[in-house]
């Protein structure tokens, strides 16, 4: 957010974008896909073409969608989700301090942080230990289908222009049912993408205004 001194009222998209977009070419397979969202840690990127424009989105629902026609209909439904995650292992440092170890391999999973111990061992622990992941945050990368990710993205993306007011960014969210509007330029080349949680940041920070 880079005007924080605005009205509430007068904030536009270009104040409340993330100008860091990460963007995924069309022809990208969607295993490459899959994890660049997973490494940048977060829920979807716009889809652009050869000439940069915004041609679709590519999200968490998406591989829901993808898991839903992959499903096979004659097997029995899955086992309720556990309290915590499965992939977690309690352990203990040298030092006797009890830490939650992650068991899944590095860059796997968005809530892993590596730590160091004193004497140089690298662990892998759950930054998040009670929190239960959905399935497409565990993702099994190699077992993803390699066809381009323009067959599993969501055409036709919810974009704004720079200068599109907070109050209309937020019916277009509510409208669409999304949680993510990508900001584009004349030529619809995303320059930013404006959150349902930069919202809520913005309201909880406006301060007391009418």
């Amino acid at each position: 957010m880079r005007a924080k001194s605005k009205p509430l009222q007068a904030l536009t998209a270009g104040d409340l974008m993330n100008p860091d977009v990460v963007r995924l070419p069309e022809e990208m397979p969607l295993r490459d896909a899959a994890r660049l969202l997973l490494q940048n840690q977060i829920g979807g990127a716009p889809v652009v073409d050869a000439r940069g424009r915004c041609v679709g989105v590519f999200s968490a629902m998406d591989f829901l969608r993808l898991s839903q026609m992959r499903a096979d209909v004659t097997r029995p439904t899955s086992p309720p989700l556990p309290i915590t995650c499965s992939f977690q292992t309690k352990s203990r440092t040298p030092d006797g301090k009890e830490v939650t170890r992650c068991t899944l391999p590095p860059g796997l999973c968005p809530i892993q942080v590596k730590q160091e111990l004193p004497g140089g061992e690298k662990l892998i622990i759950c930054s998040q230990p009670h929190c239960v992941l959905v399935d497409w945050q565990v993702v099994d990368v190699e077992k993803l289908p390699t066809d381009e990710v323009r067959r599993f993205m969501t055409p036709d993306p919810v974009t704004a222009e720079p200068t599109t007011s907070i109050r209309v960014l937020a019916r277009m969210m509510i409208d669409a049912h999304v949680h993510r509007v990508i900001v584009v330029d004349e030529e619809r080349r995303p320059i930013g993408v404006v959150s349902s949680t930069d919202l809520l940041a913005t309201l909880a920070y406006s301060g007391t205004e009418p």
